[in-house]
This record gives structure tokens, sequence and C-alpha cells, in this order.
């Protein structure tokens, strides 16, 4: 039999012993309170009307307005900003689907993770000539603080529009969502 030493969360040392048939078997489940309960949080949020994109070369905010759900408070459909109630790890993710208004000359999006305005993740796509639609997705995993603003916003160099989510054609996908690990 194996023994494995670690550390509680006051850095004394415990070990801990298991054995299933011939095989050591080792699981740890250390949540922040000590009680074996852990806050979830966790949202998705989509576009449920068209957003248009006037000026290239200018940043906009992506609306989500459709809160899907929203476990632990932690997003605001009027706003469309989620704001973490606990400092935390959390998986963030942003899915814009643009329209241009000229399908015929090249052109590019950004779509960017902003946190307290500041980007701290991007995605950067390039179309060509005759492509009528651009599915756009940013995603990270980010160490954020309780009461940080998160938003998406996107940045064209021709105008267009950001098309609502479609429950009947999965491929035009606008949303928003997170949760905390």
């Amino acid at each position: 039999m194996k023994y494995y030493y670690y550390m509680n969360e006051d850095y004394e040392p415990m070990h801990q012993t298991s054995k299933k048939g011939d095989k050591d078997i080792n699981i740890i489940v250390n949540c922040r309170d000590g009680n074996g309960e852990q806050g979830l949080a966790a949202f998705r949020a989509v576009n449920n009307t068209p957003q248009r994109v006037d000026e290239a070369d200018t940043f906009y905010k992506v609306l989500f307005q459709d809160e899907q759900f929203d476990i632990g408070g932690i997003y605001n459909a009027n706003t469309s900003t989620f704001v973490p109630r606990e400092d935390g790890i959390y998986y963030v993710a942003g899915t814009v689907t643009f329209f241009p208004d000229n399908t015929i000359d090249p052109y590019r999006v950004r779509v960017e993770i902003r946190v307290n305005g500041v980007s701290v993740a991007a995605d950067n796509d390039y179309w060509g000539e005759g492509v009528l639609v651009n599915v756009i997705n940013v995603a990270t995993i980010l160490q954020l603080e309780a009461g940080d603003l998160v938003e998406i916003f996107l940045t064209s160099t021709t105008p267009g529009e950001i098309l609502l989510n479609s429950d009947t054609q999965p491929i035009y996908s606008t949303r928003f969502e997170a949760s905390r690990f």
C-alpha cells in the first residue's frame, strides 16, 4: 500500500491511503470552505435582436439580451455584462455571427473579451470575397476578481450586422457564456 502526503489549507501535513484490488487509488476533494459545498456560478445568454455595425474599424459592444440561465446571479442582461461575485478561475467565451453589407470585398472581423475595459483575449478572422456569414469565437480561462466587468466587443473593416442567435440554424450563433471552476 502506498501513502500519499498532502498539505491541508493550513499547510499542515495530511496523508490518505486507499486501495482497490491491487491498485492504489487516490482522490482528494478540497473545497474552499471545507464543508464539501462549492458555490456554482455559470451563465449563458444569446442575442435575440440583430445589431447594426454602421462604422468600419469601430468597436461595438455586442448585446446578449436573452439570458438562458444564470446560476449565481453573475450576468446582467440589461447591460450584457458578466460580473463575478467571487474571486476565482473562470472559463469565458463569446461567439458572434457577422454578416457584411458588402459581400464582394474581403474584410476582417475581430471579437474581444474585455475585463474592466481591457482586451484580454481576441480572435481575428479575415474573409475573402464571396463569404457571406462569418462566425467568430473567442474563449479563454481567466483569473477574475469579484466585481470585474467582463464584456464582448466586435470591430469589422466593413459595416454589417451582428446576427441574432438561431435555434433552427445552429451555425448562426451569437452567444456569451462563462462558468467558474
